[in-house]
């Protein structure tokens, strides 16, 4: 029986060996197939990635350009209606003196920056006037430059004033410029921890060749600003990115592409890989890219702890199998781990945010005045406080219904904070009304302020049954005043204000109980060709005084 049972052991530990060998020997072969297939897979997801995060930022950029420039646009729209509105007056009441009103109305230094103007005589259409006009023939008649100079215009103004023809705008060249020199302050100012940064090349000939591109915004070029570019540039492999660039953008209007070239504030060239997108309106591209050297670190690190794991199976399915229950369980805590915080910060989200227009609720709002009032309390810097009310929005509400009224809501939320500081919060106090909480606003800027408030709230329309719709907004700003025993009174003297916007003066001097202002947004046509006139009621700290009747 024994030799039998040794025999038994042996054959026993001779087919455990055998199936070990071999399970040992199938489990290399699989694992080395599966760590190839896992290193292209983890390479591929990386650089997919690295795509995603190009893509998503010029995109990003490309709206801000495109924000930029309707926003300038309609900011010299509303400059021309202005001059409109002073020519008209000039014409109207002192016909006489109309030429010399409007060369001096134009030769304002802020003016002569951005307007371009022709004044001529009617009867002859000699020229008498004109400003910023040095690449137009002035020999031509007034017909003639006007008509070259007008496909040149993001707007203009064409009229006759008894005498004398006048045509005034803003180029869209000008425009672009003032475009230009906030995308390169936001271009230099931004930073990335993996080297990456944005440029912008301008397209002069979508032929290619030399000189066909200007490099006009490069953070890690700074000094070559400006500099031509040529399809003929190659890179120290002898690519031709600059081409394929260009032939990309010619094509799908993008694309992704690799070359090399050095990292920022470095002299290290690696491999990049970059994603372009044509700006069409300015022959923009605009562009991105991210350094590849780092994928083979990744890729070695993720491989080692592969082989690792290998090796631990290999020495036994046990070990194997307890690392594994390990390595789950502190996977899984960390998963839960985050979900969990970021539960709780989507949680805190909801809480304090305004589920109609996307604000700061009122909750919000509270706890932000009292932690804005306990600093007050230790350092004296106060917060400028607007409270804001839409006027007659009860009308609103009832001749266009309540979608309307919340569209209303939405569209004043959102061109509110397309004109507020980064650190200004904006939050729904309750129906139409909000408070506009702005850190660092002095009184001495309070009128500026509320005065772009106003015409940012005038300036766009709802739709109402079809027909075109206009709000108007009226403010009240206080500070915390060192008496306060809270934050509230602050509140009750900024509603105080509203209070006082809102009534329907003309003309009116008010003194204010401290640190408060009213600020009303309505507009009105007075009988007997008067102009259009703005009502502002202003505290003076009860030592000043100011006439609330503003021509423009």
């Amino acid at each position: 029986m024994e030799p039998l049972r040794k025999k038994y052991r042996q054959i026993l530990v001779i087919i455990i060996l055998i199936l070990g060998g071999l399970s040992s020997l199938a489990f290399l072969m699989l694992s080395w197939q599966m760590e190839n297939t896992y290193e292209k897979n983890f390479e591929t997801s990386i650089i997919e990635v690295k795509k995603t995060f190009l893509k998503d930022n010029v995109d990003n950029l490309i709206l801000t350009i495109d924000q930029e420039r309707q926003a300038q646009e309609t900011l010299f729209a509303r400059l021309n209606q202005l001059a409109e509105i002073a020519l008209d007056g000039y014409n109207n009441y002192t016909p006489e003196s109309f030429l010399e009103q409007a060369i001096l109305y134009f030769e304002d230094p802020t003016r002569q920056t951005y307007f371009t103007v022709l004044i001529a005589d009617s009867s002859t259409g000699r020229l008498i006037y004109s400003e910023n006009i040095s690449d137009v023939d002035q020999s031509l008649s007034f017909s003639q430059n006007t008509e070259q100079l007008s496909p040149l215009m993001t707007s203009f103004v064409k009229k006759d004033y008894r005498d004398y023809q006048v045509f005034f705008g803003v180029r869209q060249s000008r425009v672009a410029e003032i475009v230009e020199q906030s995308i390169r302050d936001h271009i230099h100012a931004s930073r990335y921890s993996n080297d990456a940064y944005f440029w912008v090349n301008q397209v002069v000939n979508f032929e290619g060749g030399d000189n066909y591109a200007i490099r006009l915004i490069h953070p890690n070029l700074k000094d070559t600003e400006g500099q031509s570019l040529s399809t003929a540039m190659t890179d120290i492999q002898g690519n031709f990115p600059y081409l394929e660039e260009l032939e990309g953008v010619k094509a799908t209007g993008e694309i992704f592409y690799r070359y090399f070239f050095k990292k920022m504030n470095s002299d290290v060239v690696s491999e990049k890989l970059t994603y372009a997108r044509l700006y069409p309106e300015y022959n923009w591209i605009v562009a991105m890219g991210v350094h590849l050297d780092d994928i083979s670190t990744y890729v070695n690190d993720t491989t080692a702890e592969s082989r690792e794991n290998s090796l631990w199976m290999l020495i036994g399915l046990i070990g194997f199998i307890l690392s594994l229950i390990v390595i789950l369980s502190m996977v899984t805590n960390r998963i839960e781990a985050w979900y969990y915080r970021n539960s709780e910060q989507e949680l805190k989200a909801a809480v304090y945010k305004d589920t109609l227009t996307q604000t700061y609720n009122r909750r919000a709002g509270n706890e932000c005045l009292a932690k804005n009032f306990k600093n007050f309390k230790n350092s004296g810097a106060s917060p400028a406080l607007i409270m804001i009310d839409i006027d007659d929005f009860k009308k609103v509400n009832d001749d266009c219904g309540h979608d309307v009224g919340d569209k209303v809501l939405i569209k004043l939320a959102t061109v509110i904070n397309q004109h507020i500081r980064s650190n200004d919060k904006l939050f729904r106090w309750g129906g139409e009304e909000f408070l506009l909480v702005c850190q660092g606003l002095k009184e001495v800027d309070i009128d500026a302020f509320t005065a772009k408030l106003l015409d940012t709230a005038a300036s766009f329309n709802y739709d109402c049954c079809g027909k075109s719709g206009k709000i108007t907004i009226s403010m009240g700003v206080s500070y915390f005043i060192p008496g306060d025993v809270d934050e509230k009174e602050a509140i009750k003297r900024a509603d105080q204000g509203l209070y006082e916007a809102k009534k329907p003066v003309r003309t009116v001097v008010v003194i204010f109980p401290p640190r408060f202002v009213g600020i009303n947004g309505f507009r009105s046509n007075l009988v007997g060709g008067f102009r259009e006139w703005l009502v502002f009621i202003v505290n003076c700290d009860c030592t000043r005084l100011m006439n609330g009747l503003n021509f423009l």
